[in-house]
């Protein structure tokens, strides 16, 4: 008898941590939420993306890891949607600092979550991680987070910063990989 009152304890306390870890129904928007999924969620996930992103740009990252729950094919006619989690874990030189989770958790029969990408800003050697989320609906487009510290917290930046960051980094991208085929059409960058 005090065994199996014990699990269901464990199992009200794991639901109940977890709890502010969901979207609500209607709920579209990515929100990064303080701490991380017991392991027993992530127990039939799989680890898909582990990525180093130096959110301080003091050469001390913090680690993001995608994770898959479930098929990665939706299937609208039985209901299945898989559910990601980008989970975020600071480095463990800062101690007693939560983990950061979002998710499609809630509205996964609306959209999917994309592999995170890490964003370099120009300015400085800080990194920032972009969380897309693609609609099944392809004429909702996307959503999406560009996560980063706001005020000691970490939080989506807000929509013209992030439009204004990726375009600069797309721009560097481009210019840079233009360079290099110039380089080699030129002769500067062969092998011999």
């Amino acid at each position: 008898m005090r065994r199996g009152l014990g699990t269901v304890f464990i199992a009200i306390f794991v639901f109940a941590c977890s709890a502010d870890l969901r979207s609500g129904v209607n709920d579209y928007e990515l929100t990064p939420r303080h701490g991380v999924p017991a392991k027993v969620m992530l127990k039939g996930c799989h680890k898909l993306v582990s990525v180093a992103v130096d959110f301080d740009g003091n050469g001390d990252p913090y680690q993001a890891q995608w994770w898959r729950c479930g098929s990665s094919n939706p299937n609208r006619k039985k209901g299945r949607f898989p559910i990601s989690y980008v989970l975020i874990q600071p480095p463990r030189s800062k101690t007693g600092g939560a983990g950061i989770t979002l998710s499609n958790a809630g509205s996964s029969d609306e959209y999917f979550l994309e592999a995170p990408q890490r964003i370099q800003i120009d300015a400085d050697s800080r990194q920032l991680l972009l969380v897309s989320g693609r609609y099944y609906n392809n004429d909702q487009g996307t959503t999406s987070c560009l996560l980063g510290p706001v005020r000691g917290q970490f939080e989506c930046w807000s929509r013209p910063e992030t439009e204004k960051i990726l375009e600069a980094s797309s721009r560097k991208h481009d210019k840079s990989l233009f360079r290099k085929v110039d380089d080699f059409l030129s002769g500067q960058n062969l092998p011999y």
